[in-house]
C-alpha cells in the first residue's frame, strides 16, 4: 500500500519567496508534496477544492484576496487544512487577527529553515492529533525535526543558516548547547520494549518539558542516534538544574548510563556547531565508568581529567608487543596489554574516556599492522571489523568489553590451533549462533554472549571460531550488514532508521562498516537498489 503524502501549498506574490520556501526542505524525503505554488489568494481559492492540500503557509500581504481574508474563507469551508502566516515586521497590527481566523503560527520574513521546520512539525502534529495515523505522522514529524536540526551541527552543512532565531525569540549569540549521551541505548530501549521512534520521540518530548521553556530546540541526532541535542539561551547553572532533572526522570529506566556535557555560552545559531564540538571535547574527559556525569565548560581543563594521556602507551610498549607477536608468545602480549599497559585496570584507575578510546586505538593498530604484514590484504575488511567493534566498545563504557574486544583481536591473530571442546560446548555455540541470527540488532558483544552461556571469554571465542568457521564479531557484524541489505531491498524506510534496526546506533559508524564490508556506501547501495535519494 502507498504511503499517503501529506500536501504543503504555500501563497506569496513574491515569486523568490514562493521559491525559497519551495525548495527550503526536501519534502519528498518526508511523505510530503510540495505543489506548485500560488501567486495569490485568488488562485489559492479556485485550486483548493481540486489539490486539497493539508497545510497552507500564505503571505499576508497578496492582491486581489489578502491574507486575512483568505484565511477566513478556509476556516470555514475547509476547517481542516492548516494554516499559518508568513509576513514582514510591520504587519503584526494588522495579522493579528489571522489568530483569530485559525492560523497556528506567524512568521517573520526572511523565513529561516528552522522557522519553517518548526511550523511544519507543529502542523503535522495537529494532523497526527485528530487523525487514525497519528502514530506514523509524529513519527514523520519527529525525523523531520530531527534531520533538519542535526544539520546544525553538522560542520559542512551549516553555510544555508541565515539569521536563523527571528521567530524563536532567541537572541543571535548568548546560547548553549547540552549533549545527553545515553551510553547503552540499545539496551534500554530492548528492556522496556520501546520502540525506537517512539522511544525518541517520547524522550524529546519529555526533554522539552523538563525545560519549562517554549523556545529551546530539542532534537535526537539523526547521526547518532543515542544522542540528544537542546540548545537553548540558559547558562550553565540553569542547564546543570536541567540536567539533574533528567537524570531523575530517567531513573524510571534500570541500568542506564547518561552523560551531559554542557557548552559555554557564547555561541550564535550560525556557529552552533562548534558548541557541539566543545560538547564533545567535554565528553572524551568524563571518568570511564557506568556512572552518570555532568560536565561543564572548564572541566577539560582540570589536571584530574586530562593527566597521563601520554603515559598510557608509549614506544616502549609497541616495541614489545611487536616482540610478542613476531615471537608468538600471545601470554606475554596479554599480559602487557592488560597489566602493564594497565587497560584492565582502566575503571579502577580512573582513566578518563579519552584515554581509553586513544590506547585501544593505539594497540589494535599495531595488531592489525601485524596481520596485514603477515598474512597480506585479503585480512583488512575483518580487520578493520575487529577494529571497529573495539572501538564502539569503548563506547558503552564498559571496561570489560573493551578487555574482551582487545583479546578477540589477538585470538584472530593466533595460528588456529584447536581448541578441545565438549558437546556440551557445541551446543552451546549453535544456540549462540542462532540466538545472534534473530537478535542480530541487540548490543551483542563476546562479553555479553559468553555471559548469557555461563562461559570463559577466551574459551567462547575460540570454540565458536572452530565450529562456525567464523570470529564471532565478524560473524554478528555480518549478519547486520545482510538484514540491512535486505530491509533496503525489501522496504523505503530511511537509512538512520535501518542503522538503528540491525543494531548501530552511529550512523556514521554503520556507513563506514557497510562500505568495508560491501564495497558501497548505504546510500549507493540503496540507490542501486531502490533509487532512494536519502
Amino acid at each position: 500500500m502507498e504511503k499517503k503524502k501529506y500536501k504543503i501549498l504555500i501563497a506569496d506574490d513574491e515569486f523568490w519567496t514562493r521559491e525559497k520556501l519551495r525548495h527550503m526542505i526536501e519534502w519528498d524525503k518526508y511523505s510530503l508534496e510540495c505543489l506548485e505554488p500560488a501567486k495569490d489568494g485568488e488562485e489559492v481559492l479556485a485550486r483548493l477544492d481540486e489539490e486539497s492540500p493539508d497545510i497552507l503557509i500564505t503571505d499576508i500581504n497578496m492582491p486581489f484576496v489578502n491574507g486575512v481574508e483568505l484565511l477566513a474563507v478556509i476556516k470555514e469551508k475547509y476547517p481542516d487544512i492548516v494554516t499559518f502566516v508568513v509576513s514582514g515586521y510591520g504587519d503584526f497590527e494588522y495579522v493579528k487577527d489571522t489568530f483569530m481566523s485559525g492560523a497556528i503560527n506567524y512568521l517573520l520574513k526572511p523565513v529561516t529553515k528552522i522557522d519553517l521546520v518548526n511550523a511544519i512539525v507543529k502542523a503535522l502534529e495537529i494532523i497526527g492529533e485528530r487523525e487514525s495515523e497519528a502514530m506514523k505522522l509524529l513519527k514523520a514529524a519527529s525525523l523531520l525535526q530531527d534531520r533538519e536540526y542535526s544539520q546544525l551541527i553538522e560542520k559542512e552543512e551549516v553555510s544555508y543558516i541565515p539569521n536563523i532565531s527571528i521567530n524563536s525569540g532567541m537572541e543571535l549569540a548568548g546560547m548553549s548547547l547540552m549533549l545527553v549521551k545515553i551510553h547503552n541505548l540499545h539496551q534500554i530501549i530492548k528492556k522496556n520494549r520501546y520502540g525506537r521512534n517512539l522511544f525518541s520521540y517520547n524522550i524529546k518530548k519529555k526533554l522539552h518539558h523538563l525545560s519549562g521553556r517554549d523556545d529551546v530546540i530539542v532534537f535526537n541526532y539523526v547521526y547518532r542516534s543515542n544522542e540528544f541535542i537542546i540548545i537553548t539561551e540558559q547558562g550553565d547553572k540553569e542547564l546543570k538544574k536541567l540536567a539533574e532533572k533528567i537524570r531523575i526522570y530517567f531513573r524510571e529506566f534500570s541500568d542506564i548510563c547518561l552523560t551531559f556535557c554542557i557548552s559555554g555560552h557564547s555561541y550564535s545559531m550560525e556557529s552552533i556547531h562548534m558548541a557541539y564540538v566543545e560538547a564533545v571535547a567535554l565528553l572524551m574527559t568524563r571518568t570511564y565508568c557506568k556512572k552518570d556525569e555532568i560536565l561543564l565548560p572548564g572541566h577539560e581543563k582540570d589536571p584530574a581529567c586530562t593527566g597521563g594521556m601520554n603515559t598510557r602507551f608509549n614506544g616502549e610498549y609497541e616495541k614489545r608487543i611487536k616482540t610478542c607477536l613476531q615471537l608468538g608468545n600471545g601470554v606475554e602480549l596479554r599480559r602487557i596489554i592488560m597489566q602493564e599497559v594497565g587497560l584492565q585496570r582502566c575503571e579502577q584507575d580512573r582513566w578518563n574516556y579519552l584515554e581509553v578510546r586513544q590506547t585501544v586505538k593505539q594497540v589494535m593498530n599495531v595488531l592489525a599492522d601485524y596481520v596485514i604484514q603477515t598474512r597480506g590484504h585479503k585480512e583488512t575488511v575483518n580487520v578493520d571489523n575487529l577494529m571497529e567493534s573495539a572501538d564502539k566498545a569503548v563506547e558503552y563504557l564498559d571496561s570489560e568489553a573493551v578487555c574482551s574486544a582487545v583479546r578477540d583481536m589477538i585470538e584472530y591473530l593466533e595460528p588456529g590451533c584447536r581448541e578441545a571442546s565438549t558437546d556440551t560446548m557445541k551446543q552451546i555455540v549453535k544456540q549462540a549462533a542462532a540466538y545472534i541470527d534473530k537478535n542480530y540488532f541487540e548490543g551483542l558483544t563476546l562479553t555479553s554472549l559468553a555471559k548469557t552461556y555461563n562461559v570463559e571469554n577466551s574459551y567462547f571465542s575460540k570454540v565458536f571460531r572452530q565450529e562456525m568457521g567464523e570470529n564471532l564479531i565478524l560473524y554478528i557484524t555480518r549478519k547486520r550488514i545482510e538484514k540491512s541489505k535486505e530491509y533496503m531491498r525489501k522496504s523505503d524506510i530511511n537509512l538512520t532508521e535501518i542503522a538503528f534496526m540491525v543494531g548501530y546506533d552511529d550512523y556514521t559508524y554503520f556507513s563506514r562498516v557497510f562500505k568495508k564490508n560491501t564495497g558501497f556506501s548505504p546510500r549507493e547501495y540503496a540507490k542501486q537498489i531502490r533509487g532512494d535519494s536519502h
